[in-house]
């Protein structure tokens, strides 16, 4: 793979061009036939009456009401198979997840909430999503590896990046994921992540970097269950092998079969998963136009842009070898 390129870095904000032109009409639907567990049409009978009894009891407390997000197969099924299809574990979560939206005020933190200074946040921290997989799901490619969490500290608190990452998570469900569900021709309310850990070293996996991805991931884990459909670790450090050791003995096997623990040789099960065309150069892929610039997907239309402008300068490492590794994002 080519080194990685001088890009822009930038996280989001819509903002309307003027004399945009007509959005396309969606393409054709992505075949797909859901094959995994716990999904609406793969549902065994106990567990489908887990479903009509998870529906009622949320339509009797008035979380679910007609018309509504709750108000979905694929969205209740979600939350049942984080809680292992027990009604009484899932209605727990979300009773939890709908008294954490009122104190919050989830609403207000999406329509308003901004970094004092998201440049520079993305500077020290670059991630974004970019294009699709194959099957139609959004795809978040995170450079862990590049945190540079003493610059984090500087320009933002964790309580206001833990809203941004609120903030991210609401736009994915209410934005990213109807506008990829269109394009796909069927239900996407899940993301396929890369988390690039090229550059991660003992210096910059210290304690403050993990405490900050850990109250990241708690939050995913909470309040935002079963939306990362698959997750690949790519240019895994050795070290990390220990870590994945412990980790996943913590770990449902259906959560470990999402994960893909990989080193520098990653592309051929990339590829499987995502088209190269889709990829940029720096993970193998053909894609020379990827620049950090700006999100790149169905949810992105020709009258809209997902971003900011900030320049600089993403340099090459050079790819190690090495022992499987694991970080786990999201649940």
């Amino acid at each position: 793979p080519k080194g990685r390129p001088t890009c822009e870095l930038q996280r989001p904000m819509f903002r309307r061009r003027a004399n945009a032109a007509a959005d396309p009409p969606p393409p054709p639907p992505i075949p797909y036939t859901e094959t995994r567990k716990g999904y609406p049409t793969t549902l065994t009978p106990p567990q489908r009456d887990v479903l009509a009894s998870f529906r009622a009891e949320l339509a009797k407390e008035g979380v679910l009401r007609p018309g509504n997000p709750w108000d979905s197969d694929d969205e209740l099924c979600r939350w049942l198979r984080a809680r292992s299809f027990d009604l009484a574990k899932a209605m727990v979560m979300v009773r939890n997840h709908v008294k954490w939206q009122k104190e919050y005020n989830v609403d207000k933190v999406f329509s308003e909430f901004r970094l004092p200074d998201p440049d520079a946040v993305q500077e020290a921290y670059p991630r974004i999503y970019w294009k699709t997989d194959r099957i139609g799901r959004p795809v978040n490619i995170d450079m862990v590896g590049r945190v540079n969490i003493a610059r984090v500290n500087k320009v933002a608190t964790m309580d206001q990046m833990e809203k941004d990452k609120v903030r991210e998570m609401e736009h994915t469900l209410r934005v990213k994921y109807p506008a990829c569900s269109k394009h796909a021709g069927r239900t996407i309310n899940q993301s396929l992540v890369i988390m690039d850990l090229d550059g991660l070293s003992f210096s910059t996996w210290n304690s403050q970097t993990r405490s900050m991805l850990q109250r990241l991931t708690g939050l995913l884990s909470d309040h935002y269950p079963e939306t990362m459909g698959a997750l690949f670790v790519v240019n895994a450090p050795g070290f990390f092998s220990v870590i994945w050791n412990v980790a996943k003995r913590f770990l449902d096997p259906g959560t470990q079969r999402k994960i893909h623990i990989l080193g520098s040789n990653f592309e051929k099960e990339l590829f499987e998963y995502i088209d190269p065309s889709n990829l940029p150069e720096f993970l193998g892929g053909t894609d020379s136009t990827f620049d950090l610039s700006h999100d790149v997907g169905p949810w992105v239309s020709g009258s809209q842009q997902y971003g900011r402008n900030l320049t600089v300068q993403i340099t090459r490492r050079e790819r190690r070898g090495g022992g499987l590794s694991p970080f786990l994002w999201g649940g």
